[in-house]
């Protein structure tokens, strides 16, 4: 008898969780806007999606998790972004939250609407959100500094991350806050515009006050 692949196996428990996952969020979103975060209780999303309090807490360790889980979250870092041969490492990153991003807009914009929403204008969803999006970058810290040659404690290369986040966070801020009219990935292309061209400025202004032959220190 042939026995079955456990690979395949694998994925078809990954897309049953990912289809569990988007059902109760779907249903949590709904309540949300029609009640208010606050006023929507475990119990009511549990029960909208046909599930169990008990098996709600299976999927999502908290009434924030529903609102922050994306179907990212079942890849595991190195199926999300590795760094890759040629282009500048930090580049790449950025082109791949990009990407993520984008396809995450183009499935259901209203969606990630709604969850951008609600990330960046309550207070304990905020504060998840910003430790859970720092969570995620930790882990490609250190193959962007062995690819740059540098130490992963660099404050170079933990900046540059940093920056790299905070310009899609000053896109999506403004996203949501214009209600979702403006494009959102022309937002992140100008943040990401923006950025370059301070750093180009600062690097510019920097070397001007170097003198020739000297490293810029008294």
């Amino acid at each position: 008898m042939p026995q079955p692949d456990p690979t395949s196996a694998s994925e078809l428990r990954r897309r049953r969780r990912v289809r569990t996952k988007l059902l109760v969020q779907t249903e949590a979103l709904r309540l949300f806007g029609a009640k208010g975060y606050q006023q929507t209780s475990v119990d009511e999303i549990a029960n909208a999606a046909a599930i169990s309090a008990r098996t709600f807490f299976r999927y999502f360790p908290s009434k924030e998790d529903v609102v922050l889980w994306d179907e990212y979250d079942e890849l595991t870092p190195q199926e999300l972004w590795q760094v890759g041969p040629g282009e500048e490492p930090f580049t790449q990153l950025a082109r791949r939250i990009r990407e993520l991003t984008a396809q995450a807009y183009r499935d259901d914009p209203q969606r990630l609407l709604a969850r951008t929403r609600l990330s960046l204008t309550v207070p304990e969803i905020r504060a998840r959100f910003v430790e859970r999006q720092l969570a995620l970058l930790g882990p490609h810290v250190a193959p962007l500094g062995e690819a740059l040659g540098l130490r992963e404690d660099d404050l170079s290369l933990a900046m540059t991350v940093a920056a790299i986040y905070a310009a899609f966070l000053v896109a999506a801020h403004r996203w949501q806050r214009d209600d979702g009219r403006a494009d959102l990935l022309a937002l992140i292309d100008d943040a990401l515009a923006a950025l370059a061209d301070s750093a180009a400025h600062l690097a510019a202004v920097g070397s001007r006050g170097r003198a020739p032959g000297t490293d810029g220190r008294a």
